[in-house]
């Protein structure tokens, strides 16, 4: 049997999780029934969102028949964010929904042009699905919905989709969506003036407990592991479906002896923590706010539990809760006793930690960052100026907008350094943004991102291009363009700290080692 675990792609037949399985049946439920239901789901990168989505896609499609005989015909539209066209707008979405629903029912109305506000999205599709015999249900699943969030028409575009969902007769009956996304998407669930805060049922995925665990590392090969391994594997883990499927695939792929399992999943854990740390570091620095980080540092480190009151006492109500809640959304904490207590989970996270993690009481620069920089050949000494950033953060001062505006220059001088415009204009598949005659910075870290994946051959990234390129490629972007807005207004230290933490992870992944 070929080995069912790849931690790097969508198996939406690797589906477990009782709590998952559940949301699944509700989804599908509140999806295609009577009243409708529409849903978000937020949970971590690499939490499982696209396998359920996948899974949700395939079980409506092969259901079609069934509900067709009631009457019904499903219309599952599946739009990946990481894959839309950069630069991105809404016309291109309205349009492109268009299309797939117009290929799906096989269609004659087609729209000619490549871009549609709502106004004519609606014009379009109406009779369309009015004049079917069945009743339609067209299901928009939106997964990673970071790219569409980080465009300033994205307000207005999730206005529409309130409408579209909720009050527009002729339409509404026709649609229900769900939206995915990691952190951001939680803008929408919590923000007092989002247009899909009320309308959406709202869920979390969260990392698996120790029986789902051993149900995802046995059930596919059908082996039964000896109880030191099931143990030991999600001690480590944790229970986060990723790392899960990194160990297994690792330990599959080179033995299916329970005697030997242990030695070998403690070897593909120590091959994580020096190739795919930056995984770890990601999730602290970039997800966890400055109040999860000195929560996370509080946890005991026999792995025991922490009252939710002792951290109410030091945070406050409101940033304990908040905090809590992004620790368990990144994976790195579980609350137990209905919420009260409060442990850390899994060591190779936690092994990370004790290594690299740090708070904000050490306001530090990164020592690989500036060995990195000081290695590119550049007529500015990139190095000192991104020194000159942290020491600035360093000080005692009114307004630290100036360490933001050094390390924002730092980035475009590699930028400058690294992917010059006439490099980047000479590869294969470049081509230019539309109005513009010059590489943007979005091509450019794109640019650098593909030269440093081509130069990493293993075949266990081959499948992590995009959250390596286009991902890294929108980070960039919307970190310059809040480095920019800090320039020019007063910054707080710990706003500056923030941007710095987040091209520190920025930096790491784009210079040359």
């Amino acid at each position: 049997m070929s080995n069912p675990y790849s931690w790097n792609s969508v198996n939406p037949t690797l589906f477990y999780g009782q709590d998952r399985i559940d949301l699944l049946i509700d989804m599908i439920d509140g999806l295609t029934g009577s009243p409708r239901s529409s849903f978000g789901v937020t949970g971590s990168r690499r939490i499982g969102k696209t396998t359920l989505l996948r899974r949700l896609e395939q079980d409506l499609s092969s259901g079609h028949e069934q509900w067709k005989s009631g009457g019904v015909i499903t219309i599952p539209i599946y739009i990946d964010g990481l894959v839309l066209p950069r630069p991105l707008s809404p016309g291109y979405l309205w349009y492109f929904i268009l299309s797939e629903i117009t290929l799906k029912l096989r269609s004659n109305n087609t729209c000619a042009s490549c871009e549609l506000d709502f106004a004519g999205f609606k014009q379009y599709l109406q009779p369309v699905l009015s004049e079917l015999s069945e009743r339609p249900r067209v299901i928009v699943l939106f997964d990673e919905v970071e790219p569409i969030m980080i465009h300033d028409w994205s307000g207005g575009f999730f206005a529409q989709w309130r409408a579209m969902l909720s009050n527009s007769p002729g339409m509404s009956e026709f649609f229900t969506a769900v939206f995915a996304g990691a952190r951001e998407m939680t803008e929408l669930q919590r923000d007092v003036g989002s247009p899909l805060k009320d309308i959406l049922e709202w869920r979390v995925l969260r990392t698996f407990d120790f029986e789902d665990s051993c149900l995802m590392m046995q059930d596919p090969m059908g082996i039964t592991w000896s109880d030191e391994f099931l143990q030991f594997a999600y001690q480590q883990t944790g229970g986060h479906p990723m790392l899960l499927q990194y160990a297994m695939q690792k330990v599959i792929s080179q033995t299916k002896d329970p005697d030997k399992a242990v030695s070998v999943l403690n070897q593909a854990i120590q091959k994580f923590s020096i190739n795919r740390s930056w995984h770890f570091e990601e999730w602290f620095n970039r997800y966890c706010t400055p109040t999860a980080r000195r929560i996370y540092s509080m946890m005991p480190e026999d792995g025991t539990a922490i009252p939710l009151r002792d951290i109410v006492r030091e945070f406050g109500v409101s940033e304990a809760n908040a905090a809590t809640e992004i620790l368990q959304h990144v994976g790195i904490v579980v609350s137990e006793d209905d919420g009260m207590l409060f442990r850390y989970s899994g060591e190779m996270f936690r092994n990370w930690f004790r290594k690299y993690g740090s708070v904000e009481d050490t306001i530090e620069h990164d020592h690989a960052v500036y060995l990195r920089l000081a290695r590119v050949q550049s007529e500015h000494d990139l190095a000192e100026k991104y020194l000159t950033a942290w020491k600035t953060c360093q000080a005692s001062l009114p307004n630290y907008s100036g360490a933001v505006s050094e390390i924002r220059d730092t980035f475009t001088l590699v930028l400058q350094a690294l992917a010059p415009d006439e490099q980047v204009k000479g590869a294969t598949d470049f081509k230019p943004e539309p109005g513009q005659t010059r590489p943007t910075r979005r091509q450019k870290v794109r640019y650098l991102a593909r030269e440093r994946y081509n130069k990493i051959t293993a075949a266990e990234i081959e499948n992590d291009t995009n959250l390596f390129e286009v991902l890294l490629s929108e980070l960039a972007v919307n970190a310059y363009n809040a480095a920019s807005a800090l320039t020019h207004t007063s910054a707080t230290r710990e706003s500056a700290f923030e941007i710095l933490k987040r091209w520190d992870t920025i930096l790491k992944r784009l210079l040359p080692e």
